[in-house]
Protein backbone atom coordinates (compact mmCIF):
# COMPACT_ATOMS: atom_id res chain seq x y z
CA UNK A 1 0.00 0.00 0.00
CA UNK A 2 1.25 3.49 -0.86
CA UNK A 3 0.62 5.18 2.49
CA UNK A 4 2.28 8.43 1.42
CA UNK A 5 -0.06 8.81 -1.56
CA UNK A 6 -3.09 7.97 0.61
CA UNK A 7 -2.14 10.54 3.25
CA UNK A 8 -1.60 13.23 0.61
CA UNK A 9 -5.01 12.57 -0.96
CA UNK A 10 -6.67 12.92 2.41
CA UNK A 11 -4.75 16.14 3.14
CA UNK A 12 -6.11 17.67 -0.07
CA UNK A 13 -9.59 16.51 0.91
CA UNK A 14 -9.29 18.13 4.36
CA UNK A 15 -7.95 21.33 2.80
CA UNK A 16 -11.05 21.53 0.60
CA UNK A 17 -13.27 20.99 3.67
CA UNK A 18 -11.51 23.90 5.38
CA UNK A 19 -11.96 26.04 2.28
CA UNK A 20 -15.67 25.28 2.24
CA UNK A 21 -15.93 26.24 5.91
CA UNK A 22 -14.35 29.59 5.15
CA UNK A 23 -16.82 30.27 2.31
CA UNK A 24 -19.85 28.95 4.10
CA UNK A 25 -22.01 30.86 6.52
CA UNK A 26 -25.56 30.61 7.78
CA UNK A 27 -26.59 33.57 5.63
CA UNK A 28 -25.39 31.91 2.43
CA UNK A 29 -26.94 28.47 2.79
CA UNK A 30 -30.06 29.31 0.85
CA UNK A 31 -28.15 31.08 -1.93
CA UNK A 32 -25.69 28.20 -2.21
CA UNK A 33 -28.58 25.82 -2.62
CA UNK A 34 -30.06 28.09 -5.28
CA UNK A 35 -26.69 28.25 -7.11
CA UNK A 36 -26.74 32.06 -7.03
CA UNK A 37 -23.75 33.60 -8.79
CA UNK A 38 -21.95 34.92 -5.73
CA UNK A 39 -22.23 31.52 -4.07
CA UNK A 40 -21.00 29.38 -6.95
CA UNK A 41 -17.46 28.88 -5.48
CA UNK A 42 -18.87 27.36 -2.30
CA UNK A 43 -21.43 25.28 -4.16
CA UNK A 44 -18.81 24.00 -6.58
CA UNK A 45 -16.48 23.12 -3.71
CA UNK A 46 -19.24 21.24 -1.91
CA UNK A 47 -20.00 19.31 -5.10
CA UNK A 48 -16.29 18.48 -5.50
CA UNK A 49 -16.17 17.15 -1.95
CA UNK A 50 -19.20 15.03 -2.70
CA UNK A 51 -17.53 13.59 -5.81
CA UNK A 52 -14.35 12.78 -3.86
CA UNK A 53 -16.21 11.30 -0.91
CA UNK A 54 -16.49 7.64 -2.10
CA UNK A 55 -12.76 7.37 -2.83
CA UNK A 56 -11.87 9.14 0.42
CA UNK A 57 -14.00 6.63 2.31
CA UNK A 58 -12.01 3.80 0.73
CA UNK A 59 -8.72 5.47 1.68
CA UNK A 60 -9.89 5.98 5.26
CA UNK A 61 -11.04 2.38 5.55
CA UNK A 62 -7.66 1.28 4.19
CA UNK A 63 -6.07 3.03 7.16
CA UNK A 64 -8.43 1.32 9.57
CA UNK A 65 -11.70 -0.47 8.77
CA UNK A 66 -14.67 1.64 9.85
CA UNK A 67 -13.02 5.04 9.52
CA UNK A 68 -14.83 5.69 6.23
CA UNK A 69 -18.22 4.56 7.48
CA UNK A 70 -19.40 7.96 8.73
CA UNK A 71 -22.98 9.06 7.99
CA UNK A 72 -23.86 9.14 4.32
CA UNK A 73 -24.99 12.26 2.48
CA UNK A 74 -27.98 10.17 1.43
CA UNK A 75 -29.14 10.06 5.04
CA UNK A 76 -32.13 12.08 6.16
CA UNK A 77 -31.33 15.69 6.96
CA UNK A 78 -27.74 15.61 5.65
CA UNK A 79 -26.91 18.68 3.56
CA UNK A 80 -23.70 18.26 1.59
CA UNK A 81 -23.79 21.97 0.70
CA UNK A 82 -23.23 22.93 4.33
CA UNK A 83 -19.74 22.89 5.80
CA UNK A 84 -21.17 21.59 9.09
CA UNK A 85 -21.51 18.06 7.75
CA UNK A 86 -17.99 18.02 6.30
CA UNK A 87 -16.26 19.59 9.29
CA UNK A 88 -18.20 17.70 11.97
CA UNK A 89 -18.94 14.27 10.51
CA UNK A 90 -16.16 13.78 7.97
CA UNK A 91 -13.02 15.78 8.78
CA UNK A 92 -12.22 14.09 12.15
CA UNK A 93 -12.12 10.66 10.49
CA UNK A 94 -10.00 11.95 7.63
CA UNK A 95 -7.50 13.40 10.11
CA UNK A 96 -7.31 10.12 12.00
CA UNK A 97 -6.70 8.23 8.75
CA UNK A 98 -3.95 10.69 7.77
CA UNK A 99 -2.18 9.95 11.03
CA UNK A 100 -2.31 6.20 10.46
CA UNK A 101 -1.20 6.42 6.84
CA UNK A 102 1.64 8.77 7.82
CA UNK A 103 2.96 7.14 10.97
CA UNK A 104 1.20 3.79 11.22
CA UNK A 105 3.89 1.59 9.66
CA UNK A 106 6.69 3.38 11.49
CA UNK A 107 4.79 3.28 14.78
CA UNK A 108 4.15 -0.46 14.46
CA UNK A 109 7.85 -1.00 13.80
CA UNK A 110 8.97 1.20 16.69
CA UNK A 111 6.44 -0.24 19.14
CA UNK A 112 7.13 -3.84 18.28
CA UNK A 113 8.49 -5.67 21.35
CA UNK A 114 12.24 -6.05 21.35
CA UNK A 115 13.31 -9.43 20.10
CA UNK A 116 16.01 -11.41 21.89
CA UNK A 117 19.57 -11.05 20.63
CA UNK A 118 22.04 -13.82 19.93
CA UNK A 119 24.64 -13.53 22.69
CA UNK A 120 27.78 -14.84 21.05
CA UNK A 121 29.83 -15.30 24.20
CA UNK A 122 27.12 -17.66 25.47
CA UNK A 123 27.66 -20.06 22.56
CA UNK A 124 29.20 -23.39 23.48
CA UNK A 125 32.89 -22.84 24.38
CA UNK A 126 34.04 -25.17 21.60
CA UNK A 127 32.48 -22.69 19.18
CA UNK A 128 33.04 -19.24 20.63
CA UNK A 129 36.52 -19.79 22.02
CA UNK A 130 37.65 -20.83 18.55
CA UNK A 131 35.69 -18.18 16.65
CA UNK A 132 36.26 -15.13 18.86
CA UNK A 133 39.79 -14.16 17.72
CA UNK A 134 38.75 -14.17 14.06
CA UNK A 135 35.44 -12.49 14.84
CA UNK A 136 37.13 -9.58 16.57
CA UNK A 137 39.53 -9.36 13.65
CA UNK A 138 36.48 -8.76 11.41
CA UNK A 139 36.93 -12.05 9.60
CA UNK A 140 33.51 -13.66 9.91
CA UNK A 141 34.19 -16.33 7.32
CA UNK A 142 37.27 -17.54 9.13
CA UNK A 143 35.46 -17.30 12.48
CA UNK A 144 32.84 -19.75 11.21
CA UNK A 145 35.53 -21.98 9.73
CA UNK A 146 37.48 -21.97 13.00
CA UNK A 147 34.37 -22.92 14.97
CA UNK A 148 33.65 -25.79 12.58
CA UNK A 149 37.22 -27.11 12.86
CA UNK A 150 36.97 -26.95 16.64
CA UNK A 151 33.71 -28.91 16.77
CA UNK A 152 35.10 -31.48 14.35
CA UNK A 153 38.24 -31.91 16.47
CA UNK A 154 36.18 -32.38 19.63
CA UNK A 155 33.98 -34.93 17.89
CA UNK A 156 37.02 -36.91 16.73
CA UNK A 157 38.53 -36.70 20.19
CA UNK A 158 35.36 -37.88 21.92
CA UNK A 159 35.08 -40.90 19.63
CA UNK A 160 38.84 -41.50 19.29
CA UNK A 161 38.18 -41.49 15.55
CA UNK A 162 40.75 -39.79 13.33
CA UNK A 163 40.08 -41.79 10.19
CA UNK A 164 36.85 -39.88 9.46
CA UNK A 165 35.63 -36.35 10.03
CA UNK A 166 32.88 -33.81 9.63
CA UNK A 167 29.70 -34.92 7.79
CA UNK A 168 30.66 -38.58 7.39
CA UNK A 169 31.71 -38.88 11.02
CA UNK A 170 28.45 -37.26 12.20
CA UNK A 171 26.42 -39.74 10.18
CA UNK A 172 28.31 -42.65 11.72
CA UNK A 173 28.39 -41.21 15.23
CA UNK A 174 24.63 -40.63 15.53
CA UNK A 175 23.61 -43.72 13.55
CA UNK A 176 20.99 -45.92 15.15
CA UNK A 177 23.10 -48.95 14.24
CA UNK A 178 24.97 -50.52 17.14
CA UNK A 179 28.63 -49.64 17.52
CA UNK A 180 31.21 -51.88 15.88
CA UNK A 181 34.89 -52.31 16.54
CA UNK A 182 36.72 -49.07 15.90
CA UNK A 183 33.45 -47.21 15.29
CA UNK A 184 31.83 -46.07 18.52
CA UNK A 185 28.54 -44.19 18.50
CA UNK A 186 27.22 -41.12 20.24
CA UNK A 187 24.15 -41.80 22.34
CA UNK A 188 21.77 -39.25 23.83
CA UNK A 189 20.57 -39.98 27.37
CA UNK A 190 17.03 -41.27 27.78
CA UNK A 191 14.88 -44.23 26.92
CA UNK A 192 16.33 -45.77 23.80
CA UNK A 193 13.08 -47.55 23.01
CA UNK A 194 11.17 -44.27 22.67
CA UNK A 195 10.38 -42.45 19.45
CA UNK A 196 11.76 -39.26 21.00
CA UNK A 197 15.16 -40.79 21.60
CA UNK A 198 15.34 -42.13 18.05
CA UNK A 199 14.25 -38.74 16.70
CA UNK A 200 17.03 -37.02 18.63
CA UNK A 201 19.60 -39.44 17.25
CA UNK A 202 18.43 -38.83 13.71
CA UNK A 203 18.28 -35.09 14.35
CA UNK A 204 21.87 -35.07 15.56
CA UNK A 205 22.97 -36.99 12.49
CA UNK A 206 21.24 -34.64 10.07
CA UNK A 207 22.19 -31.45 11.91
CA UNK A 208 25.84 -32.43 12.06
CA UNK A 209 26.00 -33.46 8.42
CA UNK A 210 24.18 -30.29 7.40
CA UNK A 211 26.40 -27.97 9.42
CA UNK A 212 29.59 -29.35 7.93
CA UNK A 213 28.29 -29.70 4.37
CA UNK A 214 26.25 -26.51 4.17
CA UNK A 215 28.18 -24.14 6.43
CA UNK A 216 31.73 -25.35 6.97
CA UNK A 217 32.50 -26.34 3.36
CA UNK A 218 31.62 -22.93 1.84
CA UNK A 219 33.48 -21.14 4.65
CA UNK A 220 36.55 -23.27 4.06
CA UNK A 221 36.63 -23.41 0.28
CA UNK A 222 34.89 -20.33 -1.13
CA UNK A 223 37.18 -17.32 -1.43
CA UNK A 224 35.78 -13.96 -0.38
CA UNK A 225 32.59 -15.35 1.10
CA UNK A 226 30.52 -12.38 2.26
CA UNK A 227 28.69 -13.09 5.51
CA UNK A 228 26.59 -10.47 7.22
CA UNK A 229 26.90 -10.32 10.99
CA UNK A 230 23.43 -11.83 11.40
CA UNK A 231 24.10 -14.74 9.03
CA UNK A 232 27.50 -15.46 10.58
CA UNK A 233 25.96 -15.48 14.08
CA UNK A 234 23.24 -17.86 12.92
CA UNK A 235 25.87 -20.19 11.48
CA UNK A 236 27.86 -20.09 14.71
CA UNK A 237 24.63 -20.77 16.62
CA UNK A 238 24.01 -23.87 14.50
CA UNK A 239 27.46 -25.20 15.39
CA UNK A 240 26.89 -24.25 19.02
CA UNK A 241 23.78 -26.42 19.16
CA UNK A 242 25.64 -29.26 17.48
CA UNK A 243 28.45 -28.89 20.02
CA UNK A 244 25.99 -29.04 22.92
CA UNK A 245 24.47 -32.22 21.53
CA UNK A 246 27.86 -33.86 21.06
CA UNK A 247 28.86 -32.77 24.55
CA UNK A 248 25.61 -34.16 26.00
CA UNK A 249 26.00 -37.55 24.37
CA UNK A 250 27.89 -40.53 25.71
CA UNK A 251 30.38 -42.32 23.49
CA UNK A 252 29.43 -45.98 23.29
CA UNK A 253 32.00 -48.49 22.03
CA UNK A 254 31.34 -51.99 20.79
CA UNK A 255 31.47 -54.71 23.47
CA UNK A 256 34.91 -56.19 23.94
CA UNK A 257 35.46 -59.58 22.35
CA UNK A 258 38.39 -60.45 24.64
CA UNK A 259 37.95 -63.72 26.54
Amino acid sequence: MNHLWAANQLRVFVMKIDQLAELDSAELIERIAARETESVPAASLADELLSLDPVMRDIMNAARPGYGDYISTEGAGVNHLSSTYWTTDVKPWALRAIGIHTLGAEAREKLRPDSPDLVADQFHPWVWDAAAPMWFADSRQEAVNAAARSVNARLQQKLSRYDASESSLCREAFSLDPPVAGRPRLRFPGNRDSDTWRSRQQGGMHLGAGCFAGIRNPAAHEDGLVLTEQVALEQLAAFSLLARWIDECEAEAAPSTDL
